[in-house]
């Protein structure tokens, strides 16, 4: 009986270590939700900030790819003068800036067209007459 007494006493510890095991990971992994709680902000705004730099290069390759496509048709002269400002903008996207021209009896606007990438990048500049059509285009090299 002494034997069957101390299997006993032993199976009984076992299994205190293993609820006390178990009770110690399940606390351990509900405290670690709390610690990831803590930073959920900071792991949000991380998120966030990704999501809008992939945005925003997405944005610079459409714009790219855009601009590129300008400069091919008047590579190609595929651009024909008259087109009407709103076709341009359609075919080719918003303009960086269109300014009024003074001065010039054929030419009210100009817009021009960068392409992406910064200052050192070529230009496009698409003059609209008085009834804002296409009347002249430019393009400026990077090198100017």
């Amino acid at each position: 009986m002494a034997w069957g007494g101390i299997i006993i006493t032993k199976m009984a510890k076992i299994k205190n270590l293993y609820t006390h095991l178990f009770s110690l990971s399940l606390a351990a992994c509900l405290l670690s939700g709390c610690v990831y709680l803590t930073h959920l902000n900071e792991a949000l705004f991380l998120k966030d900030l990704g999501d809008n730099q992939n945005a925003m290069q997405a944005q610079l390759d459409k714009e790219e790819k855009l601009f590129n496509k300008l400069k091919t048709d008047i590579d190609q002269r595929r651009l024909k003068k008259q087109i009407k400002k709103t076709r341009i903008f359609s075919l080719y996207g918003q303009p960086a800036l269109c300014r009024s021209v003074e001065g010039q009896a054929d030419i009210k606007e100009t817009c021009i067209y960068r392409k992406p990438g910064g200052l050192l990048t070529p230009i496009i500049l698409l003059n609209l007459d008085t009834q804002d059509r296409l009347f002249s285009w430019e393009i400026q090299p990077s090198d100017k």
